[in-house]
């Protein structure tokens, strides 16, 4: 049996007894009872035993490089955080700079519809005189309405219906103006 397995059948039953109870008790009785049948097998120990120093120098040695990389990964991490939290920061103060002209244009488009509210309201009392001069009109033979009386009335009404398409007018562009704020506002967006 060449050297090589024969030193890893050593190590393996001696890994096996190390892991098992019992085993580092009788470990000394087998190693003397092998050897008074092999004296020669003393080599094979002498090496076992070489090697096992060599694993307890590896083990400790990735034990202090884990020990290392766990303290150099907990370092990271709390770096990680506070760049996070500088990152987060300066985001909020970045996002803070476009805050007045969103609430500007907030303001903007309050005040647009509060304006596009009053003409729709004065459109309201508009059609409302038209509607009362546009009835009395009709009833002029019941009132026996003169010529000039008439005129005004007419005159009266003409002019409500100018006034009422430039409120129609700029209610149209109040509408227009709020649809674009709106825009505005929603582009803003960072």
């Amino acid at each position: 049996m060449p050297l090589y397995f024969k030193i890893t059948a050593v190590l393996s039953v001696s890994f096996l007894c190390l892991f098992s109870q019992g085993c580092g008790k009788d470990q000394a009785r087998l190693e003397k009872r092998v050897l008074a049948h092999d004296p020669s097998f003393q080599e094979t120990l002498d090496r076992r035993n070489s090697l096992r120093e060599e694993l307890d120098s590896q083990a400790k040695v990735f034990h202090r490089k884990t020990k290392e990389i766990k303290s150099q990964i907990d370092a990271l991490a709390r770096k990680k955080t506070r760049v996070k939290r500088e990152y987060s920061s300066s985001v909020e103060k970045i996002k803070q700079q476009i805050h007045p002209e969103r609430k500007r244009l907030q303001k903007d488009l309050l005040d647009a519809q509060r304006r596009y509210e009053q003409k729709k309201q004065e459109i309201r009392d508009v059609r409302g005189d038209i509607k009362e001069i546009s009835a009395l009109i009709k009833k002029k033979d019941v009132l026996a309405l003169t010529q000039e009386e008439m005129r005004t009335w007419n005159d009266r009404l003409s002019s409500l219906m100018e006034k009422k398409e430039a409120l129609n007018s700029e209610k149209d562009k109040l509408r227009t103006e709020i649809e674009i704020t709106k825009l505005k506002r929603s582009v803003l967006v960072l």
